[in-house]
């Protein structure tokens, strides 16, 4: 099931509610910002595969069909709570250019290898809306209760390497009682 990802533009703000509009828009490491305002920040690796990228993500990675990709999910934690859902995918072709460790990295943030390199060029940011009947949304909203209805997301390409590898972070609940 694809997700209908949107340009993040000036009428986007219409959709998404206050709360959360700063969280989408911010084009900085979303890892170091929540550092910056947890007391303890951890990642909690939900899994991590290697597989062929399905013709979509090809597509949007410029990608061969047929050719494999790592899809990273984790959570990212402030204190005891997950406040964001992170997918990446990250195509083989980008970890044996530039990022062979990428593969490996555990509970390590990639957030801080990305924005580490400045060679790195983000595209624009893109959001979304997903619901329960996306197959992530129960990745994303594992060890979050009450469970909510929806979550708000965003994603970006990041270029520099062989191939852009895309970064998706949904925002969950916990997101909002944290001061910006």
């Amino acid at each position: 099931m694809n997700t209908s990802w949107q340009p993040l533009t000036p009428d986007s703000r219409n959709h998404i509610p206050a709360k959360l509009h700063h969280w989408l828009i911010d084009t900085g490491s979303l890892t170091a910002k929540l550092r910056h305002l947890c007391h303890h920040f951890s990642v909690h690796l939900i899994q991590q595969t290697q597989r062929i990228a399905q013709p979509h993500e090809a597509r949007l990675l410029e990608l061969d069909p047929g050719a494999s990709l790592i899809d990273r999910e984790v959570q990212l934690y402030c204190n005891t709570n997950p406040v964001v859902y992170a997918r990446s995918l990250i195509p083989l072709k980008a970890i044996s250019d530039r990022f062979q460790d990428l593969d490996a990295m555990g509970e390590q943030p990639l957030g801080e290898k990305i924005f580490s390199d400045p060679q790195l060029q983000r595209s624009p940011i893109e959001w979304c809306l997903l619901t329960y009947q996306h197959p992530l949304f129960q990745h994303a909203i594992e060890k979050v209760t009450p469970p909510p209805l929806h979550l708000y997301g965003r994603r970006s390409l990041f270029y520099g390497a062989a191939r852009p590898i895309m970064i998706s972070e949904f925002f969950l609940p916990a997101i909002l009682s944290l001061e910006r």
